[in-house]
């Protein structure tokens, strides 16, 4: 059965410091979702990605974010968080960004860390409390902090989900 592909509604908290006072950098994002499908071609098989308005469960959704600085001065220590679409896992090592730090969220985008320093306490039946490392499938949000974006300067996001 298909469903809707919902769109990660870019929760795009970017947080912009010009490297200059009154510099202004103008950073923009756009984010397109696309999946890979095979076709036949001179009876060879190709497989190339298109535009996902749709999935099915088990297919895998690319997300590739591409900002770009249209302002005059650089901006420094650019933060663009994204949740995890509702609906979908990420895959485990899938996010990109080069010159970005990659952290998760495993609260709604409260909190952001690195993979092994995502951790929860359950309670045991015993009582005792149990500290857990969350596994990917508990990640609501990816966050990249771009180090510097240079004026004129672009680049790519990305990362991959499995739709459930």
């Amino acid at each position: 059965m298909k469903q809707q592909v919902i769109k990660a509604a870019l929760t795009l908290t970017v947080i912009l410091t010009a490297s200059v006072a009154l510099a202004k950098p103008q950073v923009t994002i756009a984010i397109q979702t696309e999946k890979e499908v095979t076709t036949l071609q001179n009876g060879q098989k190709a497989t190339k990605r298109v535009a996902a308005t749709n999935a099915a469960p088990g297919e895998i959704l690319f997300y590739t974010l591409t900002y770009a600085n249209a302002g005059n001065e650089s901006a420094t220590s650019a933060v663009v968080d994204n949740p995890i679409p509702t609906g979908t896992v990420y895959l485990p090592g899938s996010a990109t960004g080069q010159g970005a730090d990659i952290s998760f969220s495993i609260d709604g985008g409260k909190t952001f860390k690195k993979p092994s320093l995502l951790t929860y306490e359950v309670k045991l039946p015993s009582g005792k409390l149990d500290q857990r490392v969350a596994s990917p499938e508990e990640y609501t949000h990816v966050r990249w902090t771009i180090t510097t974006i240079p004026a004129g300067g672009t680049g790519k996001l990305g990362f991959q989900v499995k739709v459930k």
